[in-house]
């Protein structure tokens, strides 16, 4: 898998999750203390996640972290 495609993989994961656990962008970025661009710019694909951004993101929205990443896809 090309980082490109894993990076719109992981976007399209949060985005899913964060929409079930009807939350907003702004929402959730106040979580994980980030604002809703960061988090927009992460859904959209257009940043690599750190180990631990995940790790916080998963927390906030009490999800196992391998839920977030697309290691089946």
């Amino acid at each position: 898998m090309e980082i490109e495609d894993f990076r719109k993989r992981f976007g399209s994961n949060l985005k899913r999750i964060r929409l079930n656990k009807k939350l907003t962008q702004a929402q959730l970025g106040a979580l994980v203390n980030k604002d809703y661009q960061d988090i927009s710019r992460l859904e959209n694909g257009h940043v690599n996640p750190s180990a631990y951004y995940a790790y916080i993101l998963s927390k906030a929205l009490e999800i196992k972290i391998e839920e977030i990443y697309p290691l089946n896809d």
